[in-house]
């Protein structure tokens, strides 16, 4: 019962992320995680431990493993050029950000900033998939883990519109560009396209193959005493799998990716009240948007020295900042057709790094302070 619950309340807030103006506004992992909160702390139901546990277990496995079966280099890295220096200079600039903010603010975060500064360098280096990798091999507890959920979306949502209201007034008269509109298998700019049945069965075969493969290979490691987290097998395997031959039979797996990893975000609201998020919420969510900040700052001072489009750097620094689906929202928005498939290629190269980058992080800091 609690996880037909728990997929229920999924359900009902990704139909209104659909069909809602101000629901689609927030986005549906926002209006999920918003009504989980509110069903946890009107009623005090909580989701049994056994749903919890697979739900975050072998469902979020299934999904991160769909989500980077789309990461094909071959097609992602030329469109992911004309972005690839700005987007450099954006994760440095959150890689520098998560260090330096979370010095300053580790008197009022507690040693949970380490946590924080391994998740918030993922997750601003390629968006919440990273985020969500990175949570689950950390063991956040639930209460924090809301708590930086939100502030991960309030920063990239306040920089996505800065970013708009900054691309739109510094857009100066040009030619219009010509769109190059073709597609590849590893650019999902139609993700939310119903995809055929036989697509669906094929993409959920190469998520269970990668899954089993993953398995298989934690377990052979540790018989050879490596003891490598799950969860970097898992992404290795998975981008290795997403460059082989017959990407079309891998269309539907960023769609089927999107969907499948909402649960997670029901199970943080369902197991978290709202007295922990106003009681600790404000320090993580400063530190979210320095971090944000910073990056920012560290982006446009490049554009000016390199002389970069302001538009290419502000596409660039939001696929760190949101990922692929924000930032192809952005080049829509500033009216540049030309930026569409870019975007959507850097934010895939950001969810092949931002793993390392996040369990690197905060592996570092454990062994320096620890």
């Amino acid at each position: 019962m609690s996880l037909v619950l728990v997929l229920g309340l999924t359900g009902l807030g990704w139909w209104l992320a659909q069909v809602n103006s101000l629901a689609r506004k927030f986005g549906s992992t926002m209006v999920i995680l918003i009504l989980g909160l509110l069903l946890a702390n009107v009623t005090s139901w909580t989701p049994e431990p056994s749903a919890v546990s697979w739900v975050n277990g072998p469902l979020t496995s299934f999904a991160i493993a769909e989500l980077l079966l789309a990461v094909e280099l071959r097609s992602v890295l030329p469109d992911a050029r004309r972005l690839l220096l700005p987007f450099i200079a954006a994760v440095a600039g959150t890689l520098v950000a998560v260090l330096l903010v979370g010095l300053l603010l580790s008197g009022w975060l507690g040693q949970s900033w380490i946590s924080l500064a391994g998740l918030f360098g993922a997750t601003f280096t390629g968006g919440s998939l990273n985020f969500v990798s990175v949570a689950r091999s950390l063991e956040i507890p639930p209460s924090l883990l809301l708590i930086a959920t939100a502030a991960d979306h309030v920063a990239f949502t306040a920089w996505f519109v800065v970013s708009l209201l900054i691309g739109r007034g510094g857009r100066q008269h040009r030619a219009t560009d010509t769109p190059v509109l073709k597609s590849s298998a590893s650019t999902p700019t139609n993700a939310f396209v119903m995809p055929s049945l036989r697509e669906v069965l094929f993409g959920l075969l190469w998520g269970g193959a990668v899954l089993l493969i993953s398995d298989r290979m934690v377990g052979f490691l540790r018989l050879l005493g490596i003891d490598v987290p799950s969860i970097l097998v898992l992404t290795t395997v998975a981008l290795i799998a997403a460059q082989l031959p017959r990407s079309d039979s891998r269309s539907a797996c960023y769609g089927l990716g999107l969907v499948l990893i909402q649960p997670f975000f029901a199970v943080i609201g369902l197991s978290s009240s709202l007295v922990d998020l106003f009681g600790d919420g404000l320090p993580v969510l400063l530190y979210a948007g320095l971090v944000v900040l910073v990056q920012a700052i560290v982006v446009l001072q490049a554009r000016r020295l390199f002389r970069w489009p302001l538009a290419e750097c502000l596409v660039a620094s939001q696929a760190a900042v949101g990922g692929p689906s924000t930032a192809l929202a952005l080049a829509g928005s500033l009216e540049r057709p030309n930026l569409v498939l870019p975007s959507v290629a850097i934010g895939l190269l950001g969810y092949l790094l931002g793993t390392y980058v996040g369990l690197a992080v905060s592996a570092s800091l454990n062994g320096l302070i620890a």
